[in-house]
């Protein structure tokens, strides 16, 4: 079940636009190239977009105007390979806005976990661990990699960094399911489930969702795209699933993007994408 709220406009941006998600780089360029990557994203797509300074100082000023202060959502690609991701963080940071970092943790060591321990508006670094062992996760993220990510892990929760360990359940996880959950409380970090969606190198590779594995949807459930908006490559989407959908624009303003006709528009994109669907089922 969906939670009703007011939606979001801009007369109400200052109680609706709860999340705004910001892709530092393109959505489809990381070091990674996971089995079930959205974008398919590897390190052999080539995008050269990269958020500027000024392109987040304009979006502040957007957010002013509205007089809304959205949750931040730093997120990829693998958003650490922007040479600037520190100092968008500081802007942040000297404007007040609390955001978070998505990453697959591969390029996080001690000196970044301890940069990100100086950030008070950081509210937690999520962390991508798809089994928890090296022959379940380094299957989807790639060889060797298991190892990488839990020293990630540790280095930020020695630092009392809050951490987020995201799984995909998927057939190929489901069975060490239980063992994540553990690993999960024995790092002291939470766990959250992402949607497994037919999209990208997840499409190419035929995987499926895990079918064991409860739904993590609850009846007071926000979807992404009722609470927030995603901005990537100078334009606005209604959730970070579709930001490489061209039909999904919503327009190239934080206005533009809760405006009534934006609004519409994303109730009809709900009604018939199917990746809608994925988010309105709550279903892995």
């Amino acid at each position: 079940m969906v939670t009703t709220r007011p939606a979001l406009s801009p007369e109400t941006a200052s109680d609706t636009l709860q999340e705004l998600w910001v892709f530092p780089i393109a959505p489809e360029v990381c070091n990674l190239a996971c089995t079930h990557c959205l974008y398919a994203a590897s390190p052999q797509r080539k995008n050269s977009y990269r958020l500027t300074e000024d392109d987040l100082t304009d979006l502040f000023t957007q957010l002013a105007a509205l007089g809304a202060t959205p949750h931040l959502l730093f997120t990829g690609g693998e958003p650490t390979l922007h040479p600037a991701l520190y100092d968008f963080f500081e802007q942040a940071e000297r404007r007040g806005y609390t955001f978070q970092l998505h990453t697959n943790g591969t390029r996080i060591h001690a000196e970044e976990a301890a940069r990100l321990a100086r950030l008070p508006h950081l509210k937690k670094v999520q962390v991508s661990l798809e089994g928890p062992t090296p022959a379940l996760h380094d299957q989807v993220m790639g060889a060797g990699l298991y190892q990488r990510t839990l020293r990630a892990i540790d280095e930020l929760r020695s630092r009392d960094v809050p951490v987020t360990i995201a799984v995909t359940p998927m057939e190929s996880n489901q069975e060490g399911f239980t063992e994540i959950e553990q690993l999960a409380r024995e790092k002291g970090a939470e766990l959250v489930r992402i949607l497994l969606y037919d999209l990208g190198a997840a499409t190419a590779n035929g995987l499926k969702p895990a079918t064991t594995v409860p739904p993590q949807r609850g009846k007071d459930m926000i979807l992404m795209c009722d609470k927030g908006v995603a901005y990537s490559e100078g334009q606005y989407f209604p959730c970070p699933i579709l930001v490489k959908d061209p039909e999904s624009i919503l327009g190239t303003s934080v206005r533009d993007a809760i405006s009534p006709a934006a609004r519409e528009r994303v109730r009809e994109i709900k009604s018939r994408k199917s990746e809608c669907a994925v988010c309105l089922k709550g279903s892995t």
